[in-house]
């Protein structure tokens, strides 16, 4: 397993709406990790987050907890 390595949990539905957690270098933001959301064609609108969790498994309960609230 890499040092440190990149990852994407991206979501998009029907209605246009489209966010992402993103691991993975972004111009737009400080470090590596972050959240990218947009409801339509726009841009997306980029910021950093960061997670307690440190396992793969546990990352991604806490990615669909939060893609849960952000759907709600």
């Amino acid at each position: 397993m890499p040092d440190d390595p990149g990852y994407v949990f991206h979501y998009s539905d029907d209605t246009g709406f489209d966010c992402g957690w993103h691991r993975e270098p972004n111009p737009h933001v400080d470090g590596k990790l972050h959240y990218q959301e947009r409801s339509s064609a726009e841009s997306y609108q980029y910021e950093s987050v960061s997670f307690s969790a440190e396992t793969p498994p546990r990352i991604l309960w806490t990615v669909l907890d939060r893609l849960t609230d952000r759907l709600s």
